[in-house]
């Protein structure tokens, strides 16, 4: 019951296929297994699933492998009609029936034998632990299902099954798979699979190597962005080649938006209700946040108008209490579009998420409103430029280069404007740099 066709030319991933094997396919298991697959959207995470899942039918053809849609509650539900069909469960046709339950106590008979569930895309806490969720219609109305339990409920618990997840959210992952189960990051691809992913996709030459390496690399060896990259030159041949995409790409952040926005192009093997272009399929993210985490959404518009790397806890704090600001970070994290910087009070952003943001931004109406923030918020942090500040100086002089590229004509975000620039000239000055800080200071 796996909706999609294997990937024939699937690479790399090993590592993360091995860690789903070592947890899922204990010799004899005491314990009911669960495992989630967390990361970006678009890094890879239901290919990954969906390799695995061919994986087990060629290995073991007698264990029953079920496919749930977990986006929301009408899908998991069809999802488990699909499954009392197909394994014929009696009344499983009566529109009267309790089919949650049926399916439930089923995977739970271990004489049914052995099954491994994927829950694709549980992103949403809510579809899974709310008792009242609205499940959009469905046709069952006895009296069974009439009293809503949480659908969380009915994912069976018992040793003769498993459960692979696949979510962009860490903190939905985790209490789905509670304090037992385990987790696995999917990260951004090596250098030499994101290149293999390529040439998967479209022909390359010898002398077209180099440029094909720099895409991956200017693609973040994102699996997405480099297989829709991969089709829009495709489909454009022979006028568009790997060396003019990139050239594009490299030209503005206007053409990266627009190449990576382009909605025409279809990939058979990801669940059509998910957006396929790698820009919309960050906005489902970013709506998620903002359904559930204004401060947080806020929060990562301010991140997005800042370098993309460095940036402090300080410049962004400003007079929330720590934990206010704690709460309001936590969301990103879990949909891994912020990181933390390893030994530092800092955070880092993918190149593409930042774009992204600020595309989903200018879309609602809201950069200039951000940019002036921005403005405002290093305003009031970038120190004098004088001897004792300059470590700090050296900090957020990247976040002063980016900024100092928004001019608003305000009054007050023109003055703060103007103090970044004196301040970030003064501290150029005393570090010899005098034709960068006579720039900043003209």
């Amino acid at each position: 019951m796996v909706p999609f066709q294997r990937d024939s030319t699937f690479v790399g991933r090993e590592d993360i296929l091995a860690k789903i094997r070592e947890k899922l396919e204990q010799p004899a298991p005491q314990d009911h297994s669960r495992l989630a697959l967390v990361g970006l959207g678009g890094i890879g995470k239901s290919q990954i699933a969906i390799e695995y899942a061919y994986r087990v039918r060629e290995a073991a053809p007698q264990t029953w492998v079920f496919w749930v849609h977990a986006s929301n509650a009408v899908r998991f539900e069809q999802a488990y009609r699909d499954i009392a069909a197909k394994v014929q469960l009696p009344g499983h046709d009566d529109p009267k029936a309790d089919t949650l339950r049926l399916v439930h106590n089923w995977l739970c008979d271990e004489r049914n034998g052995w099954w491994l569930m994927i829950l694709d895309n549980a992103d949403d806490d809510d579809v899974f632990f709310s008792a009242d969720e609205d499940t959009g219609g469905t046709a069952q109305t006895n009296e069974a299902t009439s009293q809503k339990r949480p659908l969380a409920t009915f994912l069976p618990q018992t040793p003769n099954g498993s459960i692979l997840i696949t979510s962009r959210n860490s903190a939905a992952a985790f209490n789905l798979i509670g304090m037992h189960g385990s987790t696995a990051k999917v990260e951004p691809m090596g250098v030499e699979d994101a290149l293999a992913l390529l040439k998967t996709r479209v022909s390359i030459s010898r002398s077209e190597e180099d440029d094909a390496k720099a895409l991956v690399q200017a693609l973040e060896r994102i699996p997405l962005a480099i297989t829709h990259a991969a089709a829009y030159i495709k489909t454009r041949a022979p006028m568009m080649t790997i060396a003019s995409y990139l050239r594009l790409f490299r030209e503005s952040e206007a053409n990266q938006a627009r190449l990576l926005d382009a909605k025409e192009l279809r990939d058979l093997r990801r669940d059509p209700s998910i957006k396929h272009a790698v820009i919309a399929t960050w906005k489902i993210s970013f709506d998620q946040i903002q359904k559930t985490g204004p401060a947080a959404a806020e929060l990562l518009a301010l991140m997005s108008m800042f370098d993309r790397q460095g940036i402090p806890v300080s410049l962004l704090q400003g007079q929330a209490s720590r934990l206010d600001f704690e709460d309001a970070v936590a969301p990103l994290l879990s949909f891994s579009l912020v990181r933390v910087e390893i030994g530092q009070q800092s955070f880092e952003m993918h190149r593409l998420v930042q774009l992204s943001t600020r595309t989903w931004l200018e879309a609602n109406d809201q950069l200039d409103r951000w940019e002036t923030e921005s403005i405002r918020m290093l305003a009031n942090v970038f120190p004098s430029g004088e001897y004792d500040t300059w470590a700090e100086c050296r900090r957020l002089l990247p976040h002063s280069r980016k900024v100092l590229n928004y001019v608003r004509e305000e009054r007050e975000a023109a003055l703060g404007w103007a103090r970044i620039a004196i301040n970030t000239g003064w501290y150029l000055f005393h570090m010899g740099e005098y034709a960068a800080a006579a720039d900043f200071t003209r």
